[in-house]
């Protein structure tokens, strides 16, 4: 369907986010690092942004957005072509979606307000817990950030995440696994989206597999869990680096290896 994986965000404890943005290793080696404040005509929210060649993760501390609080998490998708957000949307009214909630993200910029993106999720509660949407970049918008789309018309992740100062030389490239611990109304949400993104699912014990392309979602039940996002697995670049790990605060952990880097949190 041409549906990728785009973000994640999670918030964390200020000691813990402290310590990965006064990370040597991060900024120098890891990714690319930066401090944003993201104004839309309705919104605003502060972060660290950890960005790669295809993916960034967004680390928010409690109240870097109205309502978070620490262990809130979220992942968002991006359409690879106009006009397939509203395909999804069908989708989801044909496997029985009770409501979904679609708007347009208007963005804050220095030129004005600028149309960013059309948004789409199963749940209009802004600040839960855990989130997950659809997400698919206006024209206005890329035109204004000069984003070209590839040869046969496609959104390109690369090209959007270069307007961001992206160092090619970092290892993080991408992200290709999420291991989530959600509740059970969480999880069956997520799972109507996911099948409508067009992946499929197995079960083995207590965890379900959802899987299309190269991206992979991991999701156990817990009525209570800390955190949502529990495991992040990022592909690196092929550089010559000994396997070690670095402890941040009280909830987060990178063991960077040959050929992944895998995020624990919480």
């Amino acid at each position: 369907m041409g549906i990728e994986f785009n973000h994640l965000y999670v918030t964390l404890d200020p000691e813990t986010l402290a310590s990965i943005a006064q990370s040597e290793f991060i900024s120098q080696e890891f990714c690319t690092v930066s401090r944003d404040t993201v104004k839309t005509d309705t919104e605003l929210w502060s972060g660290i942004y950890l960005r790669g060649n295809y993916a960034y993760l967004e680390l928010f501390p409690p109240g870097g957005a109205e309502g978070l609080k620490e262990g809130f998490s979220g992942i968002g998708f991006n359409t690879q072509q106009g006009g397939q957000i509203d395909t999804v949307a069908e989708k989801l009214r044909a496997l029985g979606a009770k409501e979904t909630f679609s708007d347009l993200r208007v963005r804050q910029t220095e030129s004005g307000t600028v149309p960013w993106f059309d948004y789409l999720t199963l749940n209009p509660s802004e600040r839960e817990a855990f989130a997950a949407w659809l997400m698919e970049f206006h024209q206005d918008y890329l035109k204004y950030k000069h984003i070209k789309l590839t040869p046969e018309g496609c959104f390109d992740r690369a090209a959007y995440l270069k307007t961001l100062d992206t160092s090619e030389t970092s290892l993080f490239e991408d992200i290709s696994e999420i291991q989530l611990e959600l509740t059970i109304s969480e999880h069956e949400e997520l799972a109507l989206l996911l099948q409508a993104l067009g992946y499929h699912s197995s079960d083995v014990g207590d965890m379900t597999t959802y899987r299309a392309d190269d991206f992979t979602v991991q999701v156990s039940q817990n009525s209570a869990p800390r955190y949502r996002i529990r495991q992040v697995v990022c592909t690196i670049k092929d550089q010559p680096h000994p396997e070690k790990t670095f402890t941040f605060g009280n909830n987060a952990q990178l063991t960077v290896g040959r050929e992944l880097a895998i995020w624990q949190f919480g």
